[in-house]
Formats: structure tokens, sequence, C-alpha cells
């Protein structure tokens, strides 16, 4: 009859994990106006590197999390477990728009490390505790 909420999660996931990485990778591209806005009226060469190879390695850890997460998924550990499924939507939806939001409003470089912590870090950090206890602990979903 009607669709249940657990059919549409894992679409779900999968699109939301892609819009962010999308979002995360556009930032690499539009990394100088935030680069700007986080340094005062008169920079220096050095200061401008300094705050460019900060971004880059935050986004390079972004995509690198959000990398793991798709091969997690892919590989079907997790991919029927519901609650997890919802998390990840949550978390991935909510960083990808804050990604734009990050990109769009020119915020500080250090904003992208919190972007970074809460919705990528914790995404994959959930997903390896729940991968390490089904395979040592064999818990079933």
């Amino acid at each position: 009859m009607g669709r249940r909420i657990h059919d549409s999660l894992i679409p779900a996931r999968f699109l939301s994990t892609m819009g962010y990485l999308i979002a995360a990778s556009l930032v690499y591209f539009s990394k100088d106006d935030n680069i700007r806005s986080s340094l005062a009226a008169t920079y220096s060469t050095s200061e401008y590197d300094t705050k460019d190879s900060e971004i880059t390695a935050a986004i390079t850890l972004v995509v690198t999390c959000l990398a793991i997460q798709i091969l997690s998924m892919l590989s079907g550990y997790t991919l029927f477990m519901v609650q997890l499924n919802a998390i990840h939507v949550l978390l991935n939806a909510i960083g990808a728009i804050l990604t734009c939001w990050f990109i769009l409003d020119s915020w500080h470089v250090t904003s992208f490390w919190y972007l970074f912590t809460f919705f990528s870090l914790l995404p994959l950090a959930l997903e390896i505790s729940y991968m390490l206890n089904m395979m040592c602990c064999n818990i079933q979903s």
C-alpha cells in the first residue's frame, strides 16, 4: 500500500551524503572569499597561505570522511539500520545546508572546522562504532 519511512531512508541517505560531498567540494573552488573574510584588511602572503592550507586540510578531511561513509554504506554493513540511516540523513542534510551557507556568506575559515566536527566526524564515528559492534560482537540490526 503506502511507502513506509524505512523504504525511503536508504535513498535519502545516499542523496544527502552526495549533496554534502558536492557542497564540500564546492568550498574548494570558492575558498578565496572565506580566506579573505578571515584575514585583516591588510594581510601578508604568509597569512593568506596559512589560512589556505587550513581550509584545504579541512576540506580534505570532510571529503575523506564522506568517502568512507559512502564506501561503508555500499558495503552493506549498516545499510539497513534504521536509526543510523536517520541520523546520517539528518546530519548530512544539515551539513550540506550549512556548508552552502558557509560558501554564500563567506564565513570565517575556522567555522568550517566546526562543520567538519559535527557533520562529518560525528557520523563517521557512529558508522565505525556500529560496524565494529557488528563485526566484533555479532550484533544484528
